[in-house]
């Protein structure tokens, strides 16, 4: 069985299983409601990557010890100790409301390791997912596609503040959907119910382009992990990787 995971990860970018701990997952959706009321200390995702009104409620962990007991959950941690036999180091999570309405992308895009692709995220149905309210597409084999450089397709041009930040990534997206369809890949709809939690590989590119229901209840969170032996984390958009010019990013691990 071990095997079979480990096989079907490193094909594929992504494997799903459930963490059977409906009670939990109760008590978080209870506290993500009462840390919405507390609409001061809300602490949201920039608005350059945001793709509706619905927040995403970033290091609910630090306000919910629910949240921080579910987005280090011992199962997901075996999971990705097996798939990667290495210890993984947590140090983000994100509350979903309703879908992102987020267009195809890589975790890569955004956060950059030494050692390369020491990433794993985990995304996990606080709910049974409504088909139309625009659930998490995953592309499978796209973990296979080369690591995105910004400045490959900038002309070396570091973005100098939000406006080119947003411009440079839209070029992103862009090269997403062309090589997408020049490599034949797929993008495929799990169907995910309450208590599935599915792992996605650093590069695996995922999102949910396609909401018949935009507003309507897609209960999730989201954890991002790093790995034993990791160096350096770095913030790609920023950093020209050919020039050995790299912009730290600061983490904060979940203990």
């Amino acid at each position: 069985m071990i095997d079979n995971h480990k096989n079907f990860f490193e094909k594929e970018g992504y494997l799903i299983f459930n963490i059977n701990d409906n009670n939990l997952i109760d008590e978080v959706n209870k506290d993500i409601q009462n840390i919405l009321l507390d609409e001061k200390s809300l602490k949201k995702n920039t608005k350059i990557y945001s793709y509706n009104k619905s927040p995403r409620i970033v290091e609910s962990y630090k306000k919910s010890e629910n949240c921080k007991k579910l987005g280090t959950h011992p199962e997901i941690v075996r999971m990705i100790e097996l798939l990667y036999e290495k210890k993984p180091l947590a140090f983000s999570t994100i509350n979903f409301l309703t879908s992102t309405q987020q267009p195809l992308h890589s975790d890569y895009a955004h956060f950059g390791t030494l050692p390369e692709l020491m990433l794993v995220g985990s995304w996990i149905a606080l709910e049974d997912i409504d088909p139309d309210s625009g659930p998490l597409q995953v592309v499978p084999k796209s973990h296979k596609l080369d690591i995105y450089r910004y400045q490959d397709h900038n002309n070396g041009q570091l973005p100098s503040g939000l406006d080119e930040i947003k411009l440079q990534y839209n070029h992103y997206e862009d090269w997403v959907l062309n090589n997408i369809k020049n490599k034949n890949l797929k993008n495929i709809t799990p169907k995910m119910k309450k208590g599935d939690c599915i792992l996605w590989s650093a590069n695996l590119l995922h999102g949910s382009p396609d909401c018949k229901n935009p507003g309507s209840s897609r209960k999730s969170q989201v954890t991002h992990w790093t790995l034993e032996g990791i160096k350096k984390h770095y913030n790609p958009i920023y950093s020209d990787i050919s020039k050995n010019k790299i912009i730290e990013r600061k983490v904060e691990y979940i203990n």
